[in-house]
């Protein structure tokens, strides 16, 4: 499968060392017309809603509400609540709970007050997405956990026609609208599955893909590259970006093995061994979550750690994760991740953890985000701005003033644009558990 760029967005994903903590550490366009969605209401017009809420390709849709001016905007959430995903899950509802209390404390969405329903994929995702738009009448939606579940319900979320916000996803193809380019991913033949209504606040896979291909090239050149990631979407389209990036910067690797454990496995010594036994200098690795503390611990059993020269992964860098394997995690190992706390050097982000910190010390919730917790925080920050910038919300909104090329938040002062964004060495950033 050959892989190519697929709608880039404007997001830093930080690649750290790990080290032991340390202490104190259509333009404006002239079409109005609206279709009414499965759910009864206008569907969403995708370019006046970027347009609206001036966040490039990352944002979502304006003034697409329900109901009186009177009447609370509802915000309905689907995230992985159990099983192998359910720490992530959790911290990403928790982020979003700390930004509508903020909206809701500083006057909420235009006078009005924002409400959230929460929903645990289960094993009906498509269901529960049904169910907060047509049940509880939610006007703007928030998730996923998962690419599988993601490209599995694009369909259902283009029917219902609400706006529907990404926050925890990696593939690119839900967003890369190209289908003459790239294919029809729904039709069988591609790749390309974007959704009108549908948006996302975090990085897409290929970023870190890139990041992770350009940095290998850059201190280590050519060698023997082994994989291990979960057997899914998310896994397999890593490995692949991963191998594509590194062809198109020039790269001789030897791919030597490629394993692919079960999501949330509670063994993968067979995998582990299968590596092994194909001597590799480098392991290109994508798992999240709980199946980080599963690798690193049967990894540390094997020795994998002493038998490679470097482990890089795409999305580990969690203070959970990090936090539950302890002193048995290794130093020296890139992990990624889409956000990490200490990353941004500003007032925004001081407020965002220190709200996150204060509402959630004590509870079952880790008091530091997950690598979800910046762009699920975003999210409803992203509705509040577009539809307050578009003053009204109905679908033919225009927005009153140009949006500008830049974004100020807790993520720092970005660019709005659709290249790859340079991220900086993994080198660089070394005291990481300092604050997350």
């Amino acid at each position: 499968m050959t892989c190519s760029i697929a709608n880039l967005h404007n997001y830093n994903p930080h690649s750290i060392i790990y080290r032991k903590p340390m202490a104190g550490d259509h333009t404006d366009g002239s079409d109005t017309r609206s279709s009414m969605g499965a759910s009864g209401r206008p569907t969403v017009d995708r370019r006046r809603f970027l347009a609206a809420a001036g966040a490039g390709a990352t944002a979502g849709l304006a003034g697409c509400l329900g109901g009186g001016d009177d009447e609370t905007i509802t915000l309905g959430a689907v995230y992985l609540l159990s099983s192998v995903g359910e720490q992530l899950g959790a911290s990403s509802r928790a982020a979003v709970e700390v930004a509508v209390e903020e909206i809701n404390e500083n006057g909420g969405i235009m006078g009005r007050e924002v409400e959230t329903f929460f929903r645990d994929h289960g094993s009906n995702p498509q269901g529960q997405i049904r169910s907060l738009v047509q049940e509880e009448g939610a006007d703007v939606m928030v998730g996923l956990t998962s690419s599988g579940v993601t490209l599995n319900s694009g369909e259902v979320i283009r029917q219902l026609g609400v706006p529907f916000t990404l926050t925890d996803i990696g593939t690119p193809f839900i967003t890369e609208p190209d289908t003459d380019t790239y294919g029809d991913y729904y039709q069988g033949n591609g790749r390309a599955a974007a959704v009108p209504n549908l948006f996302r606040t975090n990085a897409n896979t290929s970023i870190n893909c890139y990041a992770i291909a350009k940095w290998v090239d850059d201190n280590y050149g050519s060698a023997k590259v082994a994989n291990m990631g979960p057997d899914y979407a998310y896994g397999q389209q890593c490995w692949d970006y991963f191998k594509a990036y590194s062809d198109g910067l020039g790269v001789d690797h030897e791919y030597v093995a490629s394993a692919f454990p079960e999501l949330g496995a509670s063994d993968m010594t067979p995998q582990i061994n299968q590596v092994l036994d194909a001597d590799p200098d480098l392991l290109f690795t994508s798992f999240w979550g709980n199946d980080v503390v599963t690798f690193v611990g049967q990894a540390n059993g094997q020795n994998l750690f002493e038998q490679v020269d470097d482990v890089f992964d795409t999305i580990g860098s969690d203070p959970s994760s990090f936090e539950a394997l302890g002193d048995s995690m290794p130093e020296g190992l890139h992990y990624s991740g889409w956000y990490w706390g200490s990353a941004f050097d500003n007032e925004e982000n001081e407020a965002f953890l220190d709200s996150y910190e204060s509402t959630h010390e004590g509870t079952e919730v880790n008091p530091y985000p997950s690598f979800t917790g910046g762009s699920s925080y975003a999210a409803p920050y992203v509705y509040k701005q577009a539809i307050e910038a578009a003053g009204t919300r109905h679908v033919d909104a225009r927005p009153r003033q140009p949006p500008g090329d830049r974004a100020d938040g807790h993520r720092g002062d970005l660019p709005r644009r659709r290249r790859p964004v340079r991220r900086r060495r993994s080198g660089e950033r070394r005291n990481v558990l300092a604050r997350p």
